[in-house]
């Protein structure tokens, strides 16, 4: 099972002590408790657990991924579900590295907003399958050989010329077998840095607790709460897309948290 990282968004409802295990097309999710913390004496709106996949890269345009989902209906305040285990299907994402996280959200009326979020820090990576792997054109892998080191060479006899081309299923071999070492070898990643300057900046935001963001200084608290209202973020573009936060702003941020 992987641990998570609690991210609370004050909002009453809460998640505590949540895991999760793949196995194939399934995934097993289990909390410890689901609470409604709130003295209203009002029942919440049906809430839903859902296991997101957030990229890892620097694409900006990315969305966050709904893995798997399942609604879990109303809790009374003062009252909580305990040990609950969810077996549902997964749906794999995209072949990268991702982050997953499990966010409880509540039905308002209109829409599900967000109460709770735990992200789980150890990446989910998906590689490339043997499948995929042998289905991948030859032509998309250079193939290098020996050049001679002689330029003056006779002209090979009629029964002596080589072929003009490498015969094909030598030549898919080869390049399974180098897409295969180009899959596998280990590289430290290469992170670019944004406009801000900044080179983890909705992740940090995305991971950060919430008194940490509140004491953040030069930024108004409207604008602070906000960020924890909305997260969690897919981009540093959705963070800059916040009312009142720019560039200038999000450097603030990123700064403060990084202290």
């Amino acid at each position: 099972m992987n641990t998570e990282l609690q991210v609370s968004l004050n909002s009453g409802v809460v998640l505590q002590g949540c895991a999760y295990r793949i196995l194939n097309d399934r995934i097993v999710i289990s909390i410890e408790k689901i609470a409604n913390n709130r003295v209203n004496h009002s029942l919440s709106g049906t809430l839903r657990v859902q296991m997101c996949a957030l990229p890892l890269t620097r694409d900006l345009h990315a969305e966050p991924l709904i893995l798997a989902s399942t609604t879990i209906g109303e809790i009374n305040d003062q009252h909580c579900l305990v040990d609950c285990v969810y077996d549902l299907i997964f749906q794999q994402p995209l072949t990268g590295s991702w982050q997953l996280c499990l966010q409880l959200s509540e039905w308002n009326g209109n829409d599900y907003v967000a109460c709770d979020i735990a992200y789980f820090s150890l990446p989910y990576h998906v590689e490339l399958t043997d499948a995929e792997l042998t289905h991948i054109e030859p032509t998309d892998v250079e193939l290098t050989s020996a050049e001679p080191t002689d330029v003056k060479t006779k002209a090979a006899e009629p029964n002596e010329q080589q072929p003009d081309s490498i015969p094909a299923t030598t030549k898919a071999i080869e390049t399974k077998e180098e897409v295969q070492s180009v899959a596998t070898v280990d590289r430290p990643e290469l992170v670019k840095k944004n406009a801000t300057g900044c080179s983890t900046g909705y992740i940090a935001i995305n991971q950060s607790k919430v008194d940490q963001l509140l004491k953040v200084k030069g930024v108004s608290k409207k604008v602070l709460e906000k960020l924890i209202a909305e997260r969690p973020f897919p981009s540093d573009k959705a963070v800059l897309n916040v009312k009142g936060m720019g560039p200038v702003m999000l450097a603030k941020v990123i700064h403060c948290l990084s202290l």
